[in-house]
Formats: C-alpha cells, structure tokens, sequence
C-alpha cells in the first residue's frame, strides 16, 4: 500500500477546458513559438519515431548484472525481454525527455500506461535499464505512470478517472511543455485579444512581471523536489501566477548544503548559492536561461559578469564560469546521468559536516503546518529510520485533529500494519474506503486482513473492485488466485493467475503457484 503525496496537478476538467494549445500561441507570437519550439522543455515527449532526435540502436541489446534479464529493442520500439524460462514483449508507445540527456519509455495495455524498465542514454549512445529499475531482481512491467509523472513533460494531459494510470489512446495532446504551463489557460486571453473592446486584463501570465515568489514559483512547480513535497489539504492545482506554497509544501533537510543533485533539485540547488543569497530577488532562472529558447555559453558568462567584475581567470582558458563553479555531477538517483550543479560553489567538490540530527523544515520558509510536515516526514521514513518515531507521533496527532484526512489516514494505516498492529490498521483502511473509494492500497490491505479473520468473500470483493480500478496489482491478483484456491475453485485461481503473469510475466510467486495449481487438477 503505497500513497504518492507528491503535488499532483492533475488536468481537471475546468482547466483543460480553458486550455487551448501552444499552437493557438503561434498565431500572435510567431517568432517566440518557432524559437521555442527548438527547446528540450518543448520537445520533452512523444509518440516514438516522431521526432527529430533519433535513437541509435547499436548497443540496443544488454543483460542486466543484478537480474540477469536479457533486453533488445528493435528500431520498430519492439521491447523484447526474457530471464531464465521467461520471455515476453511490450510495444513502446512513448518517450520522456527530449534526447538531450537521454529518454524513458512508456507503453500501453489497454488504457493503462505503463514505464518500461529500459531507457536510452544519450551520452554513451546505448540502451540500459531505467532510472529506479538498477536493483531490481526481476523484470518489472507494472510500474504505474500517474499524471503527476506527466505533468512536467507533457501538457494538455487526458487522464481518465478511476485510476491512477488510465488515459485516452493519447494520453497527452501535446509532447512538451506548453507555453501555458508557464503563463496560464489561454481560452480567455484569447477571446480577450480578438474582442472589439478590451478589458484591462489580459487573461494571461508574464512571469518576469509577477513579484519574485510568484514568478520563481512558475519554474519551482518542476524543478524543486526538496526531500519531500506534499500536496496542502483543500488546496486547488497550481496555475501560473498563484504563489506555489499555497498548493504544495516542500521540505527541506535543514543545514543541509552538500547534498547530492537531483534531476529537479535545481531550485533547491541555486536558493543555498552565495550568489543567490547575495543578489536575492534580482537573481532567478530567467538571469541566466532563455525560457523561450536555448542558452549559449558566452550568455552563461554574460550573466556571471552581470555581477562579477571582468578579470582573467587562471584556471580555466576559455574563460567559462559555468565549468569550474557549476560542473556537471552525477546525479544521486540515476546511472550515467550528470546534472548541472546550481549551488554555483566556489570550490566545487568541497564537503561540509552533515548536520547529525536529520530534521525537515520548510523551503519556503514560512510556518509549517504539522500536518503537512507529518506527511514530509511519512515520505522520508522509508529510506530514514531514524525519523520513523517522529514520523508516527505527527501522524497519531493529525489523524486526532483531522479524522477524515485521507493521505494522513493512508500513511498512519502502513505505520500501523508495519509495526504489526493489524487491528488498527484494519480500522483505518475501514474509515478511509468509506471516505474515498478509489484508495486500492487501502482495498487490498483490507482484504489481506479480512482473509485472516476467515471472512474471504469480502476479501475476495475487496480484491475484486480494487483490480477494477488498477488491473495490474499483481499482489492483489495473487492474493485472490489464494482465495478461490482454498475456496475449492481451482479455475477461477488459475485464471487469476493467468492474468497477474500477463501483466507481469516474470513474478516468481505466480509461476510457483501456477505449477502448484495445474499439479493438483491433474
């Protein structure tokens, strides 16, 4: 059971619905739409085989040492796999990231979209296994892609409801970043614009003339990550031009200045610069990048002598600030990927003490509400034992304030079951199905709990309608294959497990089960 309390600016139906496309843009700004079109922001996905940049597939077939999984892409975007006695194929349908830096794949079943565990990296031209998937023991198909994985590559989303990864045939309407991501829906600035008699407002957004955290917030939507990000409860979607810590709260590690970079983290990275906290409001992204095409190195420098006096410098003969003080790392998270480092230090490399209390504070530096920091908290648990206790003291404390809290709920229901106290979390998955049905972890963990107390028909109804909304939770289907077993209906169990290793073909669990299955019936 698993709850993403990432800001998720899904496409609702009232802001799709003012949303015209980049395209309607062109017709006015005709010249700031071709130059950005050249941009990685507005080439950052699409259908694969449509674009410019095209992938080489001289090194399109490896093995992964952890799993031992044999992959092969073809030019067609045929994804051929096998390990051991399992072998399969997924036709990839789409591509995130322009090519600048390398790419990721999507594809379908049915309506439900899907990450391929293979990826292509640009620098060493060749194919290798996606960013998160370098430990995995087996082949993995089921990883989910949720709007809030789209929103900072794609625009115009079409997401369906009823689950996290269900969208139209086209998922997306536009592969990039649409000039309204940064300047707000333009069905009104547009009848505005072409009415005989204009109003004062324009009905749009220019970020550089918005004060600084309304401006700044339009890049921070997708470059600041922090060490966790959750969205504010009763808060709308983020639009251009609203201050973004009024949807999402973003915390930090506090004292934390070396750590490493993140694929988004260049907000968080360019606030603990010198030059930042010395220039304040007057420094911001738009100083040193063109938000509407591509910056050349002497513009990079231009920007540095904005502030620093002319000298020669003696370490680097090109006189490139951006080598020396903001070098290309590589990225904490991602094999073979390197990110710019924004804290633009001085002596790059240079390593500070860690504080050794590991403690969340606002980014925004502003009051902390304990109930979103008892979600930061809840984020960072997994991978930080030592916040756990904290973790699980705020939460008891915002479920007693806020009992109808969903994500709080959701979060308390794993410390609960984590810990072994069944009863209580059993109790919590009651309480939050009732407030929203759409929870399917809280589904499956309730069905899990109602099979051990003898009850499986429910069970069996909870699995059900949970596999309706995500039909690839193959622990639920396993789970359920179990249930019909034990129940005597041994068709039923098989063509359960049938499903789950058509959506997963290499899970151990069902292959053993399967055998077992088709044993017993001769």
């Amino acid at each position: 059971m698993k709850l993403c309390v990432a800001l998720i600016l899904s496409s609702a139906a009232l802001a799709q619905n003012a949303e015209v496309g980049s395209r309607a843009c062109a017709g006015c700004h005709v010249e700031i739409f071709k130059k950005y079109q050249s941009t990685s922001m507005a080439r950052s996905a699409g259908r694969v085989g449509q674009s410019d940049f095209r992938e080489s597939f001289d090194a399109a077939a490896f093995t992964d040492p952890n799993s031992g999984a044999h992959y092969r892409i073809t030019p067609d975007y045929q994804l051929a796999f096998s390990r051991a006695a399992t072998e399969g194929q997924r036709q990839l349908n789409w591509y995130i990231g322009s090519g600048h830096v390398g790419r990721s794949y999507l594809f379908s079943v049915g309506e439900f979209l899907f990450q391929a565990p293979v990826s292509y990296y640009s620098d060493l031209a060749k194919w290798d296994v996606s960013p998160g998937y370098q430990r995995k023991r087996s082949i993995e198909l089921t990883r989910g892609v949720e709007t809030a994985c789209l929103q900072c590559h794609t625009s115009r989303i079409q997401a369906l409801p009823g689950s996290t990864n269900r969208f139209a045939a086209t998922p997306f309407l536009e592969g990039g970043v649409s000039c309204e991501r940064c300047h707000g829906a333009g069905r009104t600035h547009i009848a505005q614009m072409t009415a005989k008699v204009r109003t004062a407002s324009k009905g749009i957004v220019n970020p550089a003339k918005l004060d600084a955290h309304r401006r700044d917030s339009v890049c921070a939507q997708c470059h600041l990550t922090g060490a966790a990000r959750v969205a504010r409860a009763g808060q709308t979607r983020y639009r251009p031009g609203d201050l973004l810590s009024n949807s999402v709260a973003v915390f930090v590690w506090a004292g934390a200045t070396n750590s490493a970079a993140d694929a988004t983290s260049h907000y968080e990275k360019l606030d603990q610069s010198k030059c930042k906290q010395a220039s304040g409001d007057k420094l911001w992204c738009a100083t040193c990048h063109d938000p509407h095409g591509t910056t050349t190195a002497t513009a990079y420098r231009q920007a540095c002598l904005s502030c620093h006096t002319t000298k020669p410098c003696t370490a680097n003969a090109g006189n490139d600030c951006v080598s020396c003080h903001m070098p290309a790392g590589k990225q904490k998270s991602v094999d073979h990927l390197a990110y710019t480092d924004h804290s633009i230090a001085r002596r790059p490399g240079v390593i500070h003490a860690a504080p050794t209390e590991r403690l969340l504070t606002s980014f925004w530096k502003n009051p902390i509400d304990e109930r979103d920091l008892a979600l930061g908290y809840a984020v960072v648990a997994p991978t930080e034992p030592t916040v756990r206790p904290r973790a699980l003291q705020l939460l008891e404390k915002a479920a007693a304030q806020a009992p109808n809290d969903v994500p709080i709920l959701v979060q308390l229901a794993q410390f609960y079951d984590r810990l072994g106290r069944e009863e209580a979390a059993m109790e919590l998955c009651e309480r939050i199905l009732k407030l929203d049905a759409a929870q399917t972890g809280a589904a499956v963990n309730l069905g899990i709990y109602r099979m051990k107390r003898g009850r499986p028909a429910e069970a069996i109804a909870l699995w059900e309608a949970a596999l309706q909304r995500n039909p690839a939770l193959t622990g639920a289907r396993v789970n359920l294959a179990v249930a019909h077993y034990r129940a005597g209906n041994s068709a039923a169990a098989e063509a359960a497990i049938l499903k789950a290793l058509d959506y997963e073909p290499d899970l151990e669990t069902a292959q053993r089960l399967l055998t077992e299955i088709r044993g017993l019936r001769r």
